[in-house]
């Protein structure tokens, strides 16, 4: 699923250059910036079920299945990127800086598109009223290297967390390859 949302991403970042209409360009911006955090999200369950699937990790196993599990509901992605690297792995990501922050950024990003922000105001016209309006500016500001900046992000959390598990700095642009499809340079 991880390869399939990348490659999804990726044709959606391609197909911009090529959509004249703003609207639905934006449109699609959009849609690269949710699936980015989306993919990132994937990438964490899946991974980490491999990994706690291997004997030096076994003890964790059931930690993340439970923390995967809806009884009541999944843990969030934000605790899964401050305890899972930390507690599984032995390691710490930090959050307060380089891609880790660019990408709790690029969710606060995804979370104000999905929600937005309502006012209490109202506008009347003649025979219409318009309760409540909403704060759409920050899709109105989308633009094509936002989603462009997007994927690098996404891409490089997964070179984070494979940072994390020890992995060589030879070996990672092979492990991308793996899961998401991009071709070593």
């Amino acid at each position: 699923m991880v390869w399939h949302y990348f490659r999804c991403l990726r044709r959606l970042v391609e197909r911009l250059s090529h959509i004249q209409d703003e609207s639905e360009r934006k449109q699609e911006i959009s849609l690269c910036i949710i699936l980015a955090v989306t993919v990132v999200e994937a990438f964490l369950n899946i991974y980490f079920r491999v990994i706690v699937s291997e004997q030096a990790y076994s003890q964790h196993k059931q930690r993340v299945l439970n923390d995967l599990s809806f009884n009541p509901w999944p843990k969030s992605l934000d605790e899964k990127l401050r305890n899972w690297p930390k507690d599984i792995l032995g390691q710490t990501m930090d959050l307060g800086s380089g891609t880790p922050k660019a990408f709790l950024e690029l969710k606060k990003r995804r979370n104000r598109l999905m929600h937005f922000s309502s006012s209490h105001e109202s506008v009347c016209v003649p025979g219409i009223t318009i309760n409540g309006l909403a704060d759409s500016s920050v899709f109105d500001d989308l633009e094509t290297s936002d989603a462009i900046s997007a994927l690098e992000i996404a891409e490089g959390m997964l070179e984070e967390m494979f940072r994390l598990r020890g992995v060589s700095p030879k070996q990672i642009p092979g492990d991308l390859h793996l899961w998401t499809g991009k071709v070593p340079l």
